[in-house]
């Protein structure tokens, strides 16, 4: 079955009718869909709401990833550049999709490291297949290598000792003396890991076009042989506890997780009806962010905040006393001499032109109500940008804990996601780097 492949970007529409066959005209950027898969388009937009769809237009709005309805896949990417047109965006594919992936994997939303990104990159595949090809090879060089095995309790009659002797079914029966009831423990690859692993690479199997991606998945169903083919709940799948002979296949069970939790297959026929991954842009970019700062290889935080203790969706407390309302700060930082920063990313392009840079006022409520509850002595809003970098002070004012008055500066800062990681990550680095840095010595 031959697949066709639409891109699309956040927030840039284009049209579609319905007709018998599914198609899609590069030069009209026109949408042909089947009423079938429009019908469960729909169905998938009432779950997930990550489409405007109109009578004519479809419209993405700030999730992004893919969606397979049959012979359909759309793929939606952030728009990280600014442009004028769809086909701007459609020639720059290669660079947003290379730096989204990059975002996805140091995030944490699909379970790899961004080296093994940049190797499938140059394939220049579609994001499904990427994704399936990022499986396949981790999941057959792993294999190679390392099998999971378990134990199971097994009660049989032999012929020999084997374990432990059941003496007391062995005693009633004493007219059948050379058979002896045993039980003992039996090593399995029979197990919910395995089988998530195996079923997980079986849906690949019906979803990926590449002969290549095929091949690989196909060989490591073959390395788990005596593993049954079966399909695994994905409540089943979260059933699954790791430990230090099975944490090597943590990042391949989190990717068929998200295999088996994206993918609705019709029970009579075992055919794939719809596969589903999408991710809202603003979480993309919060976690992208906050790992960034977490992880100390990355060097993010500038010379006078080293050493400090970074925390991501730290809770400092409640709003209320009956603690309905939690404040959860996507960044915490708190310096070894005691100063608190507040970080808190918002997906969200700035406008120069206004006056209050389109800051939303609920935004600000929300940063002093942290700052005030938390004792913070700056705030940092970080926002993306595609072009001119944002730097503005503002400043909050409320009573300290001693009933002295204390000024917070609120920091209104970018960092540009058009660079081209693959060549300028460094230089992306810095600039994230830059946009932290602050004086709390004249705060």
């Amino acid at each position: 079955m031959k697949v066709t492949v639409v891109d699309l970007f956040e927030f840039t529409p284009i049209n579609y009718t319905t007709g018998k066959k599914v198609a899609f005209d590069e030069d009209s950027k026109n949408l042909v869909l089947m009423e079938d898969q429009l019908s469960k388009l729909e169905k998938l937009n009432e779950e997930f709401k990550f489409l405007e769809i109109g009578r004519k237009t479809i419209k993405p709005k700030n999730f992004v990833g893919v969606i397979q309805i049959g012979d359909l896949t759309l793929q939606i990417f952030p728009k990280l550049l600014r442009t004028r047109s769809y086909e701007s965006l459609e020639f720059h594919k290669t660079l947003i999709m290379g730096n989204l992936l990059k975002m996805l994997a140091v995030g944490g939303e699909i379970p790899v490291k961004s080296s093994e990104v940049a190797g499938v990159l140059s394939e220049r595949a579609p994001f499904l297949e990427i994704l399936i090809s990022i499986y396949s090879r981790k999941l057959l060089e792993t294999l190679r290598y390392h099998r999971y095995y378990t134990y199971r309790s097994v009660e049989e009659e032999l012929n020999h000792v084997k374990g432990q002797i059941n003496f007391a079914s062995y005693t009633s029966r004493w007219h059948r003396r050379h058979v002896i009831p045993v039980r003992h423990n039996d090593r399995t690859i029979d197990n919910p890991l395995n089988r998530t692993l195996k079923y997980g690479a079986y849906l690949m199997t019906r979803l990926t076009q590449s002969s290549e991606n095929y091949r690989r998945l196909k060989s490591a169903m073959e390395l788990l042989e005596g593993v049954p083919t079966v399909p695994v709940s994905i409540h089943e799948a979260y059933q699954i506890k790791f430990n230090r002979l099975n944490v090597v296949f943590k990042p391949l069970v989190e990717i068929a997780r998200m295999s088996i939790s994206g993918t609705t297959v019709r029970l009579q026929t075992g055919r794939i009806e719809t596969f589903t991954f999408l991710v809202p842009m603003e979480k993309v970019f919060e976690k992208f962010i906050a790992e960034l700062l977490i992880n100390s290889s990355y060097g993010i935080l500038p010379e006078n905040l080293k050493g400090s203790t970074v925390r991501s969706q730290h809770h400092i407390g409640d709003l209320l006393v009956e603690g309905k309302f939690h404040l959860i700060p996507d960044i915490t930082i708190q310096t070894p001499s005691g100063e608190r920063i507040i970080v808190d990313t918002k997906y969200k392009l700035l406008n120069s032109e206004d006056r209050k840079l389109g800051v939303s006022q609920s935004n600000v409520y929300q940063m002093y109500a942290y700052a005030s509850y938390w004792n913070a002595d700056a705030v940092i809003l970080l926002y993306p940008t595609l072009s001119e970098r944002v730097d503005m002070r503002w400043h909050f004012e409320f009573s300290g804990k001693d009933g002295s008055k204390k000024s917070v500066p609120l920091f209104i800062r970018s960092v540009n996601l058009g660079h081209d990681f693959k060549k300028n990550w460094q230089g992306f680095l810095g600039e994230l780097r830059k946009a932290l840095s602050i004086d709390l010595s004249t705060t």
